[in-house]
């Protein structure tokens, strides 16, 4: 549809050039007989031996009394060739050339306004019938205007061929990459298939190794806990009858659950469960998880003995020799506890090592 419109508007603008061209040479052809400043149009209102309606109807006059230089009508009809009315207009029939109106006005007024010459009639004014040049040099130029309107239409349409063509090289190519695309898919799809049914196995081993390790942790972590809970009962257990008594309990201060400081004999049978004295399975199952993490040993770390730094000068410098030997001492003591703590350390490196180990044989066995 785009293309018949533009190929219709292209036809009507070669048309109508032609059919103007026309007209400038009929009209230079024709000459009627008519009064002066009438145009072809409006001859048939200027019949002679009739007498003149005025052209907005308010008056009729004989036709002897057309362009008699005086104004009867009120539109200035009356007068055409005569610039007797104010409001009344002069056709130029510019033979040769385009006609036009000019106002009556400058009828005779000296000045050449029509190319042919024919408003100054009997103003005495030297004038050059120019119509046929100009309307030469128009033709030409409308000539030029018809040509580069056919050049402009061919250009047109010959985009509207290349912009039809690149959108249906376009829509070919989009066809080819939404088929590539949907390919591309359906291979991602079966290749996330193919890569779960292969980690399947891998991820169901790792949760059952998972699984089972955290049994093993949890089992450890239970054995740890009742060790602790087993050695606590021994701190607890003053007299070494077997079992932990209120009175016992209370000798622990921070097990004091209403931050006086104090633990009362209602707060030492809350924390035994409501019993008076528990032994160690009850205290492991009932009492221990309740105290744990109120509960501090009764274990006393030494604290080590801060060296006196020596003063100079005087009776503070006979000191500086005691300082020096009581020095001697300690370091010679702190030597030989060093020496049992180094032998301590290793016991305690020994014994971390064979904790590695079991969970190291722990995990072997689980694996297989």
């Amino acid at each position: 549809m785009a293309v018949r419109a533009s190929v219709l508007g292209g036809r009507s603008l070669g048309l109508g050039l032609l059919l103007l061209l026309v007209a400038v040479a009929v009209a230079a052809a024709l000459e009627v007989k008519r009064p002066r400043g009438v145009s072809l149009q409006n001859r048939h209102f200027y019949e002679e031996n009739i007498p003149f309606t005025c052209l907005d109807g308010s008056k009729t006059i004989p036709f002897h009394e057309v362009n008699d230089d005086y104004c009867d009508c009120r539109d200035g009809s009356d007068e055409p060739g005569t610039s007797a009315c104010p409001n009344g207009s002069y056709h130029c029939s510019n033979a040769g050339h385009r006609s036009e109106y000019i106002p009556s006005s400058h009828v005779n007024d000296g000045i050449c306004d029509c190319c042919d010459t024919t408003d100054e009639y009997n103003s005495g004014a030297t004038c050059l019938n120019t119509c046929k040049e100009q309307g030469r040099k128009e033709r030409e130029t409308l000539q030029k205007m018809a040509e580069m309107a056919k050049e402009g239409f061919k250009l047109k349409q010959q985009l509207i061929e290349d912009a039809k063509k690149s959108r249906e090289d376009k829509q070919l190519k989009l066809a080819e990459l939404q088929k590539e695309k949907a390919n591309w898919e359906i291979q991602v799809e079966s290749l996330r298939t193919l890569k779960e049914a292969a980690e399947k196995p891998e991820q169901e081993a790792k949760e059952v190794h998972k699984n089972a390790w955290d049994e093993v942790q949890a089992a450890h972590n239970l054995e740890k806990n009742k060790a602790k809970a087993a050695e606590t009962f021994k701190e607890l257990d003053d007299n070494e009858d077997g079992f932990i008594t209120m009175n016992e309990i209370q000798t622990h201060a921070e097990l004091d659950s209403d931050g006086d400081g104090v633990v009362s004999e209602q707060e030492a049978e809350t924390l035994l469960g409501g019993a008076s004295h528990v032994d160690v399975a009850s205290f492991q199952e009932v009492v221990w998880a309740g105290i744990q993490d109120k509960y501090k040993s009764e274990a006393v770390t030494e604290t080590p003995i801060v060296p006196v730094v020596p003063v100079e000068g005087g009776a503070d410098s006979s000191r500086e020799v005691d300082h020096e030997d009581h020095r001697k001492d300690e370091d010679e003591d702190d030597y030989g506890e060093g020496q049992d703590d180094g032998v301590g350390d290793d016991d305690s490196e020994d014994d971390g090592e064979e904790e590695e180990e079991e969970e190291e044989e722990e995990k072997t066995s689980i694996m297989h």
